[in-house]
């Protein structure tokens, strides 16, 4: 079991795509997120290999906003954010992500994660 308490401002997955038909990018928070949440997967791995077993995650957002407010994204894309993440760092690929629970809650920003490996 792994377990990841970050202390950072959950951002969503977002794609963006230009109009002039210029490639997918991005944001540079996204960016940022990812990284951040990267090194805290990184910290709760001690040193260990990415897993290669099948992985059952379990989230906890907590955000500023109500869970059912515009402003606090969509579960499913704060599922696509840390599972992008976490990729080689926790897990070899997010394919192997076979079961997750993504729970939304308002109160001070940050990102609770357990992660178990399915033998």
């Amino acid at each position: 079991m792994i377990i990841i308490n970050a202390p950072i401002v959950p951002v969503t997955f977002k794609r963006v795509i230009p109009k002039r038909g210029g490639q997918p990018f991005n944001p540079a928070q996204y960016s940022a997120f990812k990284d951040a949440l990267g090194y805290y997967g990184l910290a709760a791995m001690k040193g260990r290999n990415p897993s290669l077993s099948p992985i059952k995650i379990s989230a906890k957002i907590f955000t500023r906003y109500e869970p059912f407010s515009l402003n606090a994204g969509d579960w499913d894309n704060h599922a696509k954010a840390i599972g992008d993440a976490l990729n080689q760092i926790c897990y070899q690929d997010d394919r192997q992500i076979v079961e997750g629970h993504i729970y939304l809650f308002k109160g001070e920003p940050h990102v609770e994660i357990v992660l178990e490996e399915l033998l």
